[in-house]
């Protein structure tokens, strides 16, 4: 079923905008060429495809809504997540690179970069762009989590909780930032070993 889903995806992609350019006028084709238009209806067809495993297709249908909506953070997450889900590590890294160059003060992009560098087991490079993008946004608690998760990737323990402390300074009750300091503690101990087999980053469930 996935792999139907995802020929019929990207072929019919390929056919609405073929249809389009042959200026076709039945309403079957009319309605294909507005959806072949809108990025929202790209993003929404993407997303469909994402959540059934038909990776490729959703690249092709998030590639089609940045190409229609470039300024659109999502699109270009969506691109570098679905690249990412495929093992295309590189060019998924490439795309948020390009996407964050374009907008440099976007830390949504700086945010799913930094991720997808500590989950691809690159934390010094994660942390880099944690602080680039904590030069723009100073407070901002993804970020400042974020930055925490790739210090302890790095064996700066205390760091890394200073940084989850100073998320919860502000916010008490962040479930996240609590649990990152007790995790960050329990590397500190004798079971610094044991425990840092928890450190590993999923960047897809971060990003949602």
């Amino acid at each position: 079923m996935i792999r139907r889903f995802s020929g019929v995806g990207v072929a019919g992609a390929a056919a609405i905008t073929l249809s389009a350019c042959a200026g076709l006028s039945d309403p079957v084709t009319q309605r294909q060429e507005q959806v072949a238009h809108d990025p929202s209806a790209m993003m929404r067809i993407g997303d469909a495809a994402e959540s059934l495993g038909d990776t490729e297709g959703a690249t092709a249908f998030y590639r089609r809504a940045a190409a229609l909506q470039p300024d659109s953070a999502a699109a270009h997450i969506g691109v570098a997540r679905s690249l990412a889900a495929q093992g295309d590590i590189e060019q998924a890294i490439e795309t948020l690179r390009s996407a964050q160059k374009r907008e440099p003060s976007n830390t949504q992009f700086t945010e799913t970069l930094g991720r997808l560098l500590v989950a691809a087991n690159r934390p010094e490079e994660g942390l880099d762009a944690f602080e680039e993008g904590l030069q723009h946004d100073p407070g901002s608690v993804p970020l400042l989590i974020g930055k925490g998760v790739s210090l302890d990737a790095t064996g700066r323990h205390d760091e890394a909780q200073n940084s989850y402390r100073r998320v919860l300074q502000d916010d008490p009750d962040n479930t996240a930032a609590r649990k990152d300091l007790a995790l960050s503690l329990s590397l500190n101990g004798p079971n610094e070993k044991a425990a840092k087999s928890n450190v590993p980053w999923s960047a897809k469930n971060q990003t949602e």
